[in-house]
Protein backbone atom coordinates (compact mmCIF):
# COMPACT_ATOMS: atom_id res chain seq x y z
CA UNK A 1 0.00 0.00 0.00
CA UNK A 2 1.34 3.46 -0.93
CA UNK A 3 1.47 5.58 2.21
CA UNK A 4 2.33 9.28 2.33
CA UNK A 5 2.59 9.53 6.10
CA UNK A 6 1.54 8.07 9.44
CA UNK A 7 0.51 10.07 12.49
CA UNK A 8 1.07 7.97 15.59
CA UNK A 9 -1.68 9.57 17.65
CA UNK A 10 -4.48 12.06 16.99
CA UNK A 11 -7.49 13.06 19.04
CA UNK A 12 -9.13 15.01 16.20
CA UNK A 13 -9.71 12.46 13.43
CA UNK A 14 -12.19 10.20 15.22
CA UNK A 15 -14.50 12.00 17.67
CA UNK A 16 -13.90 10.93 21.29
CA UNK A 17 -11.12 8.50 20.39
CA UNK A 18 -7.34 8.49 20.16
CA UNK A 19 -6.33 7.16 16.77
CA UNK A 20 -3.40 6.40 14.53
CA UNK A 21 -3.87 8.17 11.19
CA UNK A 22 -2.69 6.60 7.95
CA UNK A 23 -2.47 8.87 4.88
CA UNK A 24 -2.75 7.05 1.57
CA UNK A 25 -1.24 8.44 -1.64
CA UNK A 26 -3.33 9.40 -4.66
CA UNK A 27 -6.80 10.81 -5.30
CA UNK A 28 -9.20 10.78 -8.25
CA UNK A 29 -10.33 14.33 -7.43
CA UNK A 30 -8.18 17.44 -7.94
CA UNK A 31 -9.67 19.97 -5.55
CA UNK A 32 -7.58 23.14 -5.63
CA UNK A 33 -8.37 23.86 -1.97
CA UNK A 34 -7.12 20.45 -0.74
CA UNK A 35 -4.54 20.85 2.04
CA UNK A 36 -3.09 17.38 1.38
CA UNK A 37 -2.03 18.06 -2.21
CA UNK A 38 1.38 16.51 -1.59
CA UNK A 39 -0.39 13.14 -1.51
CA UNK A 40 -1.24 13.54 -5.21
CA UNK A 41 2.42 13.42 -6.23
CA UNK A 42 3.59 10.03 -7.48
CA UNK A 43 7.01 10.31 -5.84
CA UNK A 44 5.58 10.92 -2.36
CA UNK A 45 5.71 8.31 0.39
CA UNK A 46 6.62 4.68 0.06
CA UNK A 47 5.14 1.22 -0.22
CA UNK A 48 4.21 -0.51 3.02
CA UNK A 49 3.31 -4.16 3.34
CA UNK A 50 0.13 -4.98 5.21
CA UNK A 51 2.14 -6.83 7.86
CA UNK A 52 4.34 -3.75 8.35
CA UNK A 53 1.31 -1.53 8.93
CA UNK A 54 -0.35 -4.04 11.23
CA UNK A 55 2.82 -4.27 13.29
CA UNK A 56 2.87 -0.48 13.76
CA UNK A 57 -0.78 -0.44 14.75
CA UNK A 58 -0.62 -3.41 17.10
CA UNK A 59 2.38 -2.05 18.98
CA UNK A 60 0.82 1.39 19.49
CA UNK A 61 -0.83 1.00 22.89
CA UNK A 62 -1.82 4.69 23.01
CA UNK A 63 -4.61 4.40 20.43
CA UNK A 64 -7.95 2.65 20.38
CA UNK A 65 -8.67 3.42 16.76
CA UNK A 66 -7.26 3.79 13.27
CA UNK A 67 -8.25 6.43 10.72
CA UNK A 68 -7.39 5.76 7.08
CA UNK A 69 -7.50 8.94 5.06
CA UNK A 70 -5.72 10.48 2.11
CA UNK A 71 -5.83 11.16 -0.70
CA UNK A 72 -8.60 8.70 -1.44
CA UNK A 73 -8.09 5.39 0.43
CA UNK A 74 -10.45 3.39 -1.81
CA UNK A 75 -7.93 3.65 -4.67
CA UNK A 76 -5.57 1.32 -2.79
CA UNK A 77 -6.01 -2.25 -4.04
CA UNK A 78 -5.01 -3.82 -0.75
CA UNK A 79 -7.33 -1.67 1.38
CA UNK A 80 -9.75 -4.58 2.01
CA UNK A 81 -6.91 -6.74 3.33
CA UNK A 82 -5.70 -3.98 5.64
CA UNK A 83 -9.21 -3.35 6.95
CA UNK A 84 -9.72 -7.04 7.63
CA UNK A 85 -6.47 -7.28 9.58
CA UNK A 86 -7.26 -4.14 11.60
CA UNK A 87 -10.63 -5.61 12.56
CA UNK A 88 -8.78 -8.68 13.82
CA UNK A 89 -6.85 -6.35 16.15
CA UNK A 90 -10.15 -5.15 17.60
CA UNK A 91 -9.33 -1.52 16.80
CA UNK A 92 -12.07 0.98 15.92
CA UNK A 93 -11.63 1.67 12.19
CA UNK A 94 -12.68 4.85 10.39
CA UNK A 95 -12.38 5.52 6.66
CA UNK A 96 -12.40 8.93 4.95
CA UNK A 97 -13.70 8.90 1.38
CA UNK A 98 -15.11 11.12 -1.33
CA UNK A 99 -17.75 8.48 -2.03
CA UNK A 100 -16.73 7.80 -5.61
CA UNK A 101 -15.99 4.07 -5.17
CA UNK A 102 -19.13 2.38 -3.80
CA UNK A 103 -17.90 -1.10 -4.78
CA UNK A 104 -14.86 -0.78 -2.50
CA UNK A 105 -16.93 0.66 0.35
CA UNK A 106 -19.30 -2.30 0.09
CA UNK A 107 -16.35 -4.70 0.12
CA UNK A 108 -14.80 -3.27 3.27
CA UNK A 109 -18.08 -2.63 5.10
CA UNK A 110 -17.85 -5.79 7.27
CA UNK A 111 -14.56 -4.54 8.75
CA UNK A 112 -15.16 -0.84 9.41
CA UNK A 113 -16.86 1.05 12.23
CA UNK A 114 -17.14 4.51 10.75
CA UNK A 115 -17.16 6.35 7.42
CA UNK A 116 -16.63 10.09 6.99
CA UNK A 117 -17.73 11.04 3.48
CA UNK A 118 -16.61 14.37 2.04
CA UNK A 119 -19.56 15.58 0.01
CA UNK A 120 -17.93 18.35 -2.00
CA UNK A 121 -21.19 20.02 -2.99
CA UNK A 122 -24.67 19.35 -4.38
CA UNK A 123 -24.74 16.36 -6.74
CA UNK A 124 -24.81 18.58 -9.82
CA UNK A 125 -22.34 17.79 -12.58
CA UNK A 126 -21.16 21.32 -13.40
CA UNK A 127 -20.92 22.34 -9.76
CA UNK A 128 -18.89 19.28 -8.78
CA UNK A 129 -16.61 19.59 -11.79
CA UNK A 130 -15.79 23.15 -10.77
CA UNK A 131 -15.04 22.07 -7.19
CA UNK A 132 -13.16 18.84 -7.88
CA UNK A 133 -11.43 19.67 -11.17
CA UNK A 134 -12.67 16.42 -12.75
CA UNK A 135 -15.85 14.95 -14.20
CA UNK A 136 -17.65 13.22 -11.32
CA UNK A 137 -20.03 10.28 -11.56
CA UNK A 138 -22.72 11.52 -9.19
CA UNK A 139 -24.53 8.18 -9.33
CA UNK A 140 -21.57 6.49 -7.64
CA UNK A 141 -21.58 9.00 -4.80
CA UNK A 142 -25.33 8.56 -4.39
CA UNK A 143 -24.86 4.77 -4.42
CA UNK A 144 -22.27 5.03 -1.63
CA UNK A 145 -24.58 7.18 0.49
CA UNK A 146 -27.60 4.96 -0.16
CA UNK A 147 -25.61 1.89 0.90
CA UNK A 148 -24.05 3.38 4.02
CA UNK A 149 -27.25 4.94 5.34
CA UNK A 150 -28.75 1.48 5.94
CA UNK A 151 -25.65 -0.04 7.58
CA UNK A 152 -26.71 0.08 11.21
CA UNK A 153 -23.32 -1.08 12.51
CA UNK A 154 -21.39 1.73 10.78
CA UNK A 155 -21.27 5.30 12.08
CA UNK A 156 -21.85 7.54 9.09
CA UNK A 157 -20.79 11.16 8.86
CA UNK A 158 -21.24 13.35 5.80
CA UNK A 159 -19.27 16.58 5.83
CA UNK A 160 -19.07 19.51 3.48
CA UNK A 161 -16.17 21.95 3.60
CA UNK A 162 -17.53 25.44 3.09
CA UNK A 163 -15.31 27.39 0.70
CA UNK A 164 -16.96 30.75 0.02
CA UNK A 165 -15.65 31.12 -3.52
CA UNK A 166 -17.03 27.68 -4.46
CA UNK A 167 -20.19 27.23 -2.41
CA UNK A 168 -23.11 29.35 -1.27
CA UNK A 169 -25.70 29.01 1.49
CA UNK A 170 -28.11 27.86 -1.24
CA UNK A 171 -25.78 24.96 -2.06
CA UNK A 172 -25.82 23.87 1.60
CA UNK A 173 -29.61 24.13 1.56
CA UNK A 174 -29.70 21.82 -1.49
CA UNK A 175 -27.40 19.30 0.23
CA UNK A 176 -29.53 19.30 3.40
CA UNK A 177 -32.73 18.76 1.40
CA UNK A 178 -31.05 15.92 -0.51
CA UNK A 179 -30.03 14.21 2.74
CA UNK A 180 -33.44 14.72 4.26
CA UNK A 181 -35.18 13.24 1.22
CA UNK A 182 -32.83 10.24 1.43
CA UNK A 183 -33.75 9.79 5.12
CA UNK A 184 -30.09 10.03 6.05
CA UNK A 185 -29.80 9.47 9.81
CA UNK A 186 -26.12 10.04 10.60
CA UNK A 187 -24.26 13.30 11.24
CA UNK A 188 -23.98 16.18 8.80
CA UNK A 189 -20.98 18.43 9.46
CA UNK A 190 -20.57 21.89 7.98
CA UNK A 191 -16.82 22.32 8.01
CA UNK A 192 -14.90 25.57 7.87
CA UNK A 193 -12.28 25.83 5.14
CA UNK A 194 -8.99 26.83 6.69
CA UNK A 195 -6.03 27.75 4.51
CA UNK A 196 -2.98 25.58 5.19
CA UNK A 197 0.42 25.60 3.52
CA UNK A 198 -0.45 22.46 1.57
CA UNK A 199 -3.07 24.34 -0.45
CA UNK A 200 -0.39 26.45 -2.14
CA UNK A 201 0.37 30.13 -1.75
CA UNK A 202 -1.09 30.95 -5.17
CA UNK A 203 -4.55 30.01 -3.83
CA UNK A 204 -4.36 32.02 -0.62
CA UNK A 205 -6.39 34.91 -2.01
CA UNK A 206 -8.76 32.70 -4.01
CA UNK A 207 -9.90 30.48 -1.14
CA UNK A 208 -10.65 32.45 2.01
CA UNK A 209 -11.73 31.09 5.37
CA UNK A 210 -15.44 31.74 6.08
CA UNK A 211 -16.03 33.53 9.36
CA UNK A 212 -17.74 31.78 12.26
CA UNK A 213 -20.80 34.04 11.96
CA UNK A 214 -21.23 33.11 8.29
CA UNK A 215 -21.36 29.42 9.18
CA UNK A 216 -23.74 30.06 12.09
CA UNK A 217 -26.11 31.94 9.80
CA UNK A 218 -26.16 29.03 7.37
CA UNK A 219 -27.14 26.57 10.10
CA UNK A 220 -29.47 28.85 12.09
CA UNK A 221 -32.64 28.11 10.03
CA UNK A 222 -32.40 24.44 10.99
CA UNK A 223 -32.15 24.81 14.78
CA UNK A 224 -35.90 24.46 15.42
CA UNK A 225 -36.72 21.97 12.67
CA UNK A 226 -36.97 18.19 13.08
CA UNK A 227 -34.51 16.24 10.93
CA UNK A 228 -33.62 12.53 10.79
CA UNK A 229 -29.95 13.46 11.14
CA UNK A 230 -27.84 15.60 13.47
CA UNK A 231 -26.10 18.83 12.51
CA UNK A 232 -22.58 19.77 13.55
CA UNK A 233 -20.32 22.73 12.93
CA UNK A 234 -16.57 22.25 12.79
CA UNK A 235 -14.49 25.40 12.91
CA UNK A 236 -11.71 27.11 14.84
CA UNK A 237 -14.10 28.77 17.29
CA UNK A 238 -16.18 25.84 18.58
CA UNK A 239 -14.13 22.86 17.45
CA UNK A 240 -16.66 20.10 16.73
CA UNK A 241 -20.04 21.18 18.06
CA UNK A 242 -23.62 20.01 17.52
CA UNK A 243 -26.39 22.38 16.51
CA UNK A 244 -28.21 22.31 19.88
CA UNK A 245 -25.12 23.57 21.71
CA UNK A 246 -24.42 26.27 19.12
CA UNK A 247 -27.60 28.20 19.87
CA UNK A 248 -28.05 27.76 23.61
Amino acid sequence: MKIGGILDISTKDIPHKSAMVIFTVGCNFKCDFCHNKYLLQLNVGREYSISELINQISTNSLVSGVSITGGEPTLQKDLPELCREIKNLDKFLSIDTNGSNPTVIKTISPYINRVALDLKGPLELKKLEKITGVKVDTNKIRDTIEFLKIQKEIEFEIRTTYVESLLSSKDIEIIIKFLRDLKFSGNFVLQQFQFLEGVGEEFKEIFSKPEHEVLLNILKPYKAVEFPFKFFLRDEVVGYCNLDELFL
